[in-house]
């Protein structure tokens, strides 16, 4: 049952006048867009305020509370017809599946029996689709945030619609554990008013673990931008699992695709046209656009594991992406070069007709710069400043060749060939060495952390 003080009506009326300061949510909608969130599900929406923020901003919005004075309310703001308003817990909305599911203020704190805790993220887990996200926020136990709720340093007075002059304060009744109780008092005209509340304060390894537990990858945990240092906002994410199994079939058939080359069993044709077979369905069954371009996890993962190649770009070069799927790195580049006021020029090649086509379909202004062809082979119709690639787009006997016939027939003279991004151990130089092997100086290198922290997200290159 909610809280009297959000399932009373008159207490319900009173409560955004009483705290009116909103603006933290702000961040919260960035996050929305930064995620790339087209659906959001605004758990615990209360009065419905972050709700209409973000259908005001043209996201699909659901808000889910069990408190109907406060959907009440929530329903007479302006805007909040764009909103899908639903009384009730999570599960009246099982049935649906969101890019993003919130929950803002207090909300994940009300949950205090490890059962309703559990079931919640259980739940949370099936509305949110394959690729997209929970965020909320949760104080930090060890900051201690009730000794601060009395009576002297908590009292607010507003002059509310229909209501006129209320007050209104906290103060802990008790602190047992992970469990802080306290009490609200308004103080209307004619009537005082009190609410009991009881909030959990799980520690960030605990919250942590429950997500694991529920099947989430925890992607980051960041400060609350009203109360930094004293919250933690959870950004995690349901991994894409189809294309996770997709992927973990191509790993094990990949070896022995290798392996029948080796006997003589294929040609090199037969390779390619084998590898391809594994790798288009992958890449087609995803949901994500990262997924297209072969990466579970979501859009801030991408970056963070691919915004490395700008370090080997220069300001306005042209740049070729060998295997370059959905274009996604294609517009990438371009974002990210931009948001640092920088310039590049992409182009890419793509062995698979299907993933070429969704990347004409997808980038449709730069379909005249996207081909299909074995990048071994096919001829270019120019050459290019910066040549992205990975070694494991031709057979193994062959990347020293495929290595020289780029450097040699499609990087412009003086340009420069990234091999890259590829995961290696934090402490090794496996790719950078081998590159040496073949007899090429490697000019530079870059890399980023890696949620594995034996690994790194790397990228090499070597000037022609």
């Amino acid at each position: 049952m909610p809280d009297r003080l959000f399932a009373d009506r008159r207490l319900a009326a009173v409560y955004d006048p009483l705290d009116p300061d909103r603006s933290d949510l702000d961040a919260y909608a960035a996050v929305a867009t930064e995620l790339g969130a087209r659906t959001v599900l605004d758990l615990g929406c209360g009065t419905g305020t972050f709700a209409v923020l973000l259908a005001g901003r043209g996201f699909d919005v659901t808000g889910v509370d069990p408190a109907a004075a406060s959907i009440d309310v929530a329903r007479a703001k302006p805007g909040a017809d764009r909103v899908r308003w639903v009384v009730g817990e999570l599960d009246v909305v099982a049935d649906l599946r969101f890019d993003l599911v919130t929950m803002t203020g207090n909300v994940a704190q009300v949950f205090v029996t490890d059962e309703a805790w559990r079931a919640m993220l259980a739940t949370a887990y099936d509305v949110v689709r394959p690729g997209g996200h929970l965020v909320f926020e949760t104080r930090d136990p060890a900051r201690e945030a009730w000794r601060e709720w009395t009576r002297e340093a908590s009292t607010t007075v507003a002059d509310t619609p229909g209501e006129g002059r209320v007050e209104s304060w906290v103060e802990v009744t008790d602190v047992r554990d992970e469990l802080v109780t306290f009490r609200s008092t308004l103080v209307f005209s004619d009537a005082t008013i009190t609410s009991e509340s009881t909030l959990r304060f799980r520690s960030r390894e605990a919250v942590t673990a429950d997500l694991a537990a529920a099947g989430f990858v925890v992607e980051d945990v960041r400060e609350a931008p009203d109360r930094p240092g004293r919250e933690m906002v959870f950004v995690a994410s349901r991994p894409d699992e189809s294309l996770a199994r997709n992927k973990e079939r191509g790993w094990r058939e990949l070896g022995v695709i290798d392996e029948a080359l080796l006997r003589g069993e294929i040609d090199e044709d037969g390779w390619h046209a084998r590898v391809l077979d594994v790798i288009e369905p992958a890449y087609l069954a995803a949901e994500t656009p990262q997924g297209q371009s072969g990466r579970s996890g979501d859009a801030a993962g991408w970056e963070h594991a691919r915004r490395l190649l700008l370090d080997a770009v220069p300001d306005g070069s042209d740049v070729l992406d060998v295997g370059c799927a959905n274009g996604l790195l294609m517009e990438s580049l371009v974002a990210w070069a931009a948001d640092d006021g920088h310039t590049v020029s992409p182009y890419g090649v793509e062995i698979s007709d299907r993933l070429a086509d969704l990347a004409r379909t997808r980038l449709p202004h730069w379909a005249d710069r996207i081909w299909t062809g074995n990048a071994m082979t096919w001829v270019p119709p120019r050459r290019f400043d910066v040549v992205r690639t990975g070694l494991d787009y031709v057979p193994p006997r062959r990347r020293a060749d495929f290595v020289a016939r780029l450097l040699g027939e499609v990087v412009s003279p003086g340009g420069r060939l990234v091999v890259g991004v590829f995961n290696e151990e934090k402490d090794r130089e496996t790719v950078a060495d081998t590159l040496r092997s073949w007899g090429h100086a490697v000019a530079g290198a870059t890399s980023r952390a890696h949620r594995d922290p034996r690994l790194r997200y790397k990228a090499v290159w070597v000037d022609a």
